[in-house]
């Protein structure tokens, strides 16, 4: 059992910085046109994709993970919410070119090869399109020891600053890239309620999930200061179409 197996079987719906109240707050503050066809990007168990469900946008959520995406499936449906989910992978997503208005992501690329990521999110991106992802950043010095203590338990593939960051997002040819929030700490996810998880509580009294809990703390407190994370805005070009063509 790795992390992410680990946060499918407790059910964990926000698992990134702030939680699903700095969530709610972000897609409050970004007033999405009504009706979008939206895209969520490693959707978990359907928290976030509900949510955007319930406020009118044409919803379609992806994840790699089998059994996230059985509890987000059931949660929708207890919810009487109209979703597409699909076992996708970021690196290949199953959808053509330019067919979304805007990509929402938290703390997923992160744990992506980004040259893939990224091209992908653009590629299905209709021009103009809209680009949200909250993500940790490197905010202090990082080590070889720091990078792979942290890619071996959580998978983390892609540890950058922020500046590093915007300049990938501008490489990979996004425009207009905007920092809507940063912390230059680290904030995990709060304690919020939320009525539809579905959690294996069997796993609190399994000797191997004691010793992740651990470990996860252990690192949070050891690289906390040299860890924060940062909401990026990006759009796709007008003339997206044509310089894909080219």
């Amino acid at each position: 059992m790795d992390y992410h197996d680990l946060l499918a079987r407790l059910g964990e719906g926000s698992a990134h910085p702030g939680g699903f109240t700095a969530t709610m707050q972000l897609l409050d503050k970004l007033s999405l046109p009504a009706q979008s066809k939206v895209l969520e990007v490693g959707c978990g168990t359907g928290r976030t994709a509900c949510y955007l469900a319930r406020n009118g946008y044409r919803v379609t959520a992806v994840d790699l993970n089998r059994q996230m995406l059985e509890k987000a499936v059931r949660r929708a449906r207890r919810e009487r919410l109209d979703i597409r989910f699909i076992q996708a992978d970021v690196k290949s997503l199953p959808f053509p070119d330019h067919y979304f208005d805007v990509i929402f992501v938290e703390s997923v690329t992160i744990f992506t090869h980004w040259r893939s990521a990224l091209a992908e999110y653009r590629r299905v991106l209709k021009p103009g399109g809209l680009f949200i992802d909250r993500e940790m950043i490197l905010s202090g010095r990082k080590t070889e020891m720091m990078s792979r203590r942290l890619k071996q338990f959580y998978g983390i593939k892609t540890l950058a600053t922020m500046t590093t960051w915007k300049r990938r997002l501008k490489q990979s040819g996004f425009t207009s890239v905007l920092i809507k929030e940063k912390s230059r700490s680290m904030e995990m996810w709060g304690t919020d309620h939320d009525p539809h998880r579905e959690m294996d509580v069997t796993l609190f009294e399994n000797e191997q999930v004691q010793r992740m809990s651990r470990t996860n703390d252990r690192l949070l407190l050891r690289y906390r200061k040299r860890l924060g994370y940062a909401v990026f805005e990006a759009r796709t070009p007008m003339d997206n179409v044509r310089k894909q063509n080219v």
